[in-house]
């Protein structure tokens, strides 16, 4: 048994390797086709640099269908050279074979975070390299800023800043610089505030070269919410969370997305699980109906996964149900399906 489980997973292994490399080669040839219009559309510099940062992200994305090619074609080569009949004969167990299926599934989900929430990310922020950020918004229930430029790391040209405050009433300033100083102290230059009361009536307002305002908001947290989130590494986006929190505008996208960071690479061993049925049917024509079976679920539970993370960033359904509802149906339904194994006859399993 030692040599079937090394030999199932050495297999699996080595047609995961190769399905990957022949995908990534394949995206990585159209990121050079692309590269290569915008070169002759634009003029561009060509940079194959480019096309190899993308690759960690893409290896992510697919990974998932990666792994459930990688265990489709395992179990159709067992179907080909008989070694389904030679387990029924042998007496081993389809769970042992499925264990060794299912540890490969988690060996790969955890290869799937790594890359997803460091090694990407890394290459990302090299891609997307930005010293300036042309129109910026953020808006809060106690904060709205609006500024026409954002120079790294703590500079708002023209910028248009609004506060709550816990009377009620508001503050608002019009200038032309804004620079933070730390310790959520910024300093305002050459521009004008104006105080309303809670009515929404003018109580004062006076013009200014310079003028310091302790403001509960850090640059940072201004940008890092305008970022694509796939940007971030699992600690930055974890610390943003924190700031969020403590300013109580954790927004449900924010909480969806670092979520979705555990979620996606679990799929590698989800949709392993909708292959299972394979070992507990006596028949090769109803193996193969069930491998056919099996791809059009694979791509019902993409579905489901992509509907419920859109819905949880909306804020239309609970985060945690949008995020982790294909996780939550597929375990269900093997629940259901050894439940229902375990009320046949154990003459009709292998």
């Amino acid at each position: 048994m030692a040599i079937k489980t090394h030999y199932t997973f050495l297999n699996f292994l080595k047609l995961f390797f190769i399905i990957s490399i022949s995908f990534l080669l394949m995206f990585f040839l159209i990121e050079i086709i692309e590269s290569m219009k915008d070169l002759v559309k634009h003029r561009s510099s060509f940079n194959i640099l480019k096309a190899l940062y993308h690759m960690p992200s893409i290896f992510v994305e697919i990974s998932p269908l990666l792994t459930f090619l990688s265990g489709m074609f395992f179990l159709g080569e067992m179907v080909k050279y008989g070694e389904v009949r030679i387990l029924e004969i042998s007496g081993i167990k389809p769970v042992k074979i499925l264990a060794v299926l299912f540890f490969c599934g988690f060996l790969i989900s955890a290869l799937s975070f790594h890359v997803k929430n460091f090694t990407a990310p890394f290459f990302l922020k090299r891609l997307n390299i930005v010293s300036e950020v042309n129109i910026v918004n953020f808006s809060t229930p106690d904060y709205l800023l609006y500024s026409e430029k954002f120079i790294y790391p703590d500079t708002f040209k023209n910028i248009q800043f609004s506060e709550t405050l816990r009377d009620g009433g508001i503050i608002t300033v019009n200038a032309a610089t804004a620079h933070y100083l730390g310790d959520n102290l910024w300093l305002f230059g050459k521009g004008r505030m104006w105080r309303f009361n809670v009515e929404g009536r003018l109580e004062d307002s006076e013009e200014f070269e310079k003028k310091n305002m302790k403001i509960i908001l850090e640059p940072d947290i201004i940008m890092d919410t305008s970022r694509n989130l796939n940007d971030f590494s699992y600690n930055e986006l974890r610390n943003m969370m924190f700031k969020l929190e403590r300013l109580n505008i954790l927004p449900v996208a924010v909480q969806s997305s670092f979520q979705e960071r555990f979620a996606y690479p679990l799929l590698n061993l989800s949709l392993l699980f909708i292959l299972f049925p394979f070992f507990y049917v006596r028949y090769k024509i109803s193996r193969v109906f069930v491998l056919g079976l099996a791809i059009l679920l694979s791509f019902i539970c993409y579905g489901i996964f992509s509907s419920g993370l859109t819905l949880a960033k909306a804020g239309k359904i609970p985060v945690f149900l949008g995020v982790w509802l294909v996780h939550i149906l597929i375990l269900s339904g093997v629940i259901a399906y050894f439940i229902k194994l375990s009320k046949k006859p154990r003459s009709g399993i292998i």
